[in-house]
């Protein structure tokens, strides 16, 4: 067998080596992973070769762990890509640009979509919100002080009372045909539980969202 391989089976046992060790360098777990997929093979071929019958036991149980591995790096590149989204979903992912795809994935799964038929009211002014929503098309009525404006779409509704806890400062409601996504506060607070990093990437994009309302409504301001 030596004479086939060349160099020696021995050698395989070398390259793994060399592959497992680039792969604990590699700061990218997409990249660890992959080396350490590659090691296994090496390490399989090499059980499998050795002698002159197959070292089953450490051939089975390190197969176990290269599949495990395998499964594991198509997780991580689904949590990369928007591969499998319909496009209705990755046109829905394009304004939560602060999450990866895989926590976007987790949040929709816990969230209901709906389309408003005649008129829906989000909030109320002075009741507490227990639903946090994100319109994604369609008009979005906001009354405050006796006055009604329109606000663009693709903006969270609500986000300031789950935050703070506080209730709702202006009576909002959709328009007709209106898109949006509704979370119950109490579901996003176990998710983010279970999620530090999603936590904050939903820190992140209610920050971006505020600002992107508090420099709408300047001009407004500076009308009035």
């Amino acid at each position: 067998m030596e004479a086939q391989f060349g160099l020696g089976i021995g050698t395989l046992v070398y390259l793994a080596l060399a592959l497992g060790v680039c792969g604990f360098l590699a700061r990218d777990e997409l990249w660890l992973r992959l080396f350490m997929l590659a090691a296994s093979a090496l390490y399989l071929v090499y059980y499998f070769f050795v002698v002159g019958e197959p070292l089953w036991d450490a051939f089975i149980t390190n197969g176990i762990l290269a599949v495990v591995n395998l499964v594991m790096i198509f997780v991580v590149i689904a949590e990369r890509t928007t591969f499998a989204m319909t496009r209705e979903t990755a046109e829905l992912y394009r304004s939560f640009d602060m999450l990866n795809p895989g926590q976007f994935r987790r949040l929709m799964k816990h969230g209901t979509s709906g389309i408003v038929t005649d008129k829906l009211r989000l909030a109320t002014k002075g009741e507490v919100l227990t639903k946090l929503y994100f319109v994604s098309d369609g008009p979005i009525h906001i009354t405050k002080r006796d006055t009604e404006v329109v606000i663009a779409d693709k903006t969270f509704i609500g986000e300031v009372a789950y935050l703070q806890g506080s209730p709702a400062t202006a009576t909002v409601e959709l328009g007709k045909d209106a898109r949006y996504v509704v979370w119950d506060h109490e579901v996003l607070a176990r998710l983010k539980r279970r999620s530090p990093a999603l936590r904050i990437a939903m820190a992140a994009q209610f920050n971006r969202d505020l600002l992107a309302k508090v420099a709408a409504s300047m001009p407004l301001a500076a009308e009035t």
